[in-house]
């Protein structure tokens, strides 16, 4: 199969991504699988699909930010998938760049590009340094970084540094975000294969057959403090099967094939009327050195 440049791969070691390249999901994927095949897809529909029809044998995609939140395509996707599991998981600061032609200097730049959220989030940064020059919005930052190549003197563009190394273009200021805790994690999914039994996390998604029905959250949950089982996360969803009706997501501490989870995962289904695992994997940590944003400097 020939990749979106062109380049033949074995489609069976072959990691998918959100691209295009020079994205923050370009950089995670990098960091997971530095020495695969590494092949950009247009939209999470094309990556997850090539990881549905077996193209390819991982694929790595942004599931939560910690500002924006849940990315539902993704959740959705695991949902509603037979064959789709979570396999591990990277947690990457977002650290936005001001990127310039070479030899620019900040009283230079009258157009700054960036995808709508990084623009956003550089805020402060844009109306204490860039006061009067022109936002324009891009569909991924790493397509702006790209125009800029094509651009003159007085453009910027906000992205990762991965954008900036891949289109050889100089930095002239990093980590110009407002806020520091603006953490994207990324799902490493597969198809294929039993979870590592090092792994300490899992993923689980479960509804109701009554969803009025009182204290229903409160039994589902009780089997897990019964047994002493951290809760990480819990978020809910619709069903798509009326209003009111909710499907759960929860996130916990613990391998799926552990006594205590199995246990707690038994009494659970006294209560529920779907259950799914989504996954069991190594709880990550920050996998890059996060720059003090531009509002904590002197």
């Amino acid at each position: 199969m020939d990749t979106p440049n062109g380049i033949e791969v074995n489609m069976s070691k072959t990691v998918a991504f959100l691209g295009p390249e020079g994205t923050y999901t370009d950089e995670a994927c990098y960091v997971y699988a530095p020495d695969e095949n590494r092949v950009p897809f247009a939209s999470l529909g094309l990556v997850t699909g090539a990881l549905e029809e077996g193209k390819v044998h991982e694929a790595v995609v942004p599931i939560e930010n910690s500002l924006g939140g849940t990315v539902i395509e993704v959740v959705d996707y695991l949902i509603t998938s037979t064959k789709a599991r979570i396999k591990d998981e990277i947690l990457l600061p977002i650290d936005h760049c001001l990127i310039t032609r070479p030899n620019v200097q900040l009283s230079d730049i009258r157009v700054v590009m960036s995808k709508q959220e990084a623009l956003t989030q550089c805020r402060q940064f844009l109306s204490e340094k860039l006061r009067y020059s022109e936002q324009i919005a891009t569909t991924s930052t790493a397509l702006a970084v790209t125009n800029l190549k094509e651009g003159d003197d007085r453009t910027a563009a906000i992205g990762p540094r991965r954008s900036a190394e891949l289109a050889g273009l100089p930095i002239l200021a990093n980590g110009i975000q407002d806020r520091e805790n603006n953490v994207t994690r990324f799902a490493v999914l597969t198809s294929g294969g039993n979870p590592d039994k090092a792994s300490n996390k899992t993923s689980i998604a479960f509804d109701f057959d009554s969803p009025d029905a009182p204290g229903l959250v409160y039994g589902a949950l009780r089997p897990f403090a019964d047994r002493g089982i951290n809760l990480l996360k819990i978020e809910s969803r619709p069903t798509g099967k009326g209003m009111g009706s909710y499907i759960f997501l929860l996130d916990f501490e613990g391998h799926i094939d552990t006594l205590n989870v199995q246990e707690a995962i038994s009494e659970l289904k006294n209560h529920t009327a779907t259950f799914k695992v989504l996954g069991t994997y190594p709880r990550a940590k920050d996998l890059s050195v996060r720059s003090a944003p531009f509002n904590q400097r002197n």
